[in-house]
């Protein structure tokens, strides 16, 4: 039997009055991880930096370090190839199946999860971890501990969410079956 949990969509919001945990704390320092502050650094040195900044906060909090992995990484532009043409910022764009992209490459797993983040093409890697470890759903995804593979994809996104020069970073996280 296979089951996938898809966490970005599943994750309870939280309680009404509760503290959100400081985020900056998971953030790696400045320096820490090379080329993370470069904002206008090509796609394999950001999406290595991205990878450092991950494993950084996973290595924070006790958590496995992630493994690069292409299949992950191709279902990453994939999906943000997707997001980009449907011009929602959606798990499910155009109504699709969350997890169309990652079957599509055949990666065998058991549990998977995903990040988008959306904005200006020239933005550091530290800025879209950044994004996602402030957004508590995203957080949750990027530390789930039962993680062992990642993938990240940019896809250029002209006009995306009024962004002239827009982009479209998906991370992918995923433990093989």
């Amino acid at each position: 039997m296979f089951a996938a949990a898809f966490l970005a969509a599943t994750l309870g919001t939280r309680a009404e009055g509760a503290s959100l945990p400081d985020w900056t704390a998971d953030l790696a320092p400045v320096g820490a991880c090379a080329n993370a502050e470069g904002q206008s650094a090509n796609l394999p040195v950001k999406r290595q930096a991205i990878t450092c900044l991950v494993n950084w906060a996973r290595t924070h909090h006790s958590r496995h370090t992630l493994t690069p992995s292409r299949p992950l990484r191709r279902a990453a532009v994939l999906k943000g190839r997707r997001v980009a043409s449907c011009r929602v910022l959606s798990h499910a764009p155009c109504g699709t199946d969350p997890l169309a992209e990652v079957r599509a490459t055949g990666f065998p797993f058991y549990l998977f999860g995903e990040n988008l983040w959306a904005g200006p093409l020239e933005v550091s890697a530290r800025g879209v971890v950044a994004g996602w470890l402030a957004s508590p759903r995203h957080r949750a995804v990027l530390l789930q501990a039962g993680f062992r593979f990642f993938g990240a994809g940019l896809v250029h996104a002209p006009g995306f969410l009024g962004n002239p020069d827009g982009a479209v970073w998906v991370a992918t996280f995923a433990s093989r079956r």
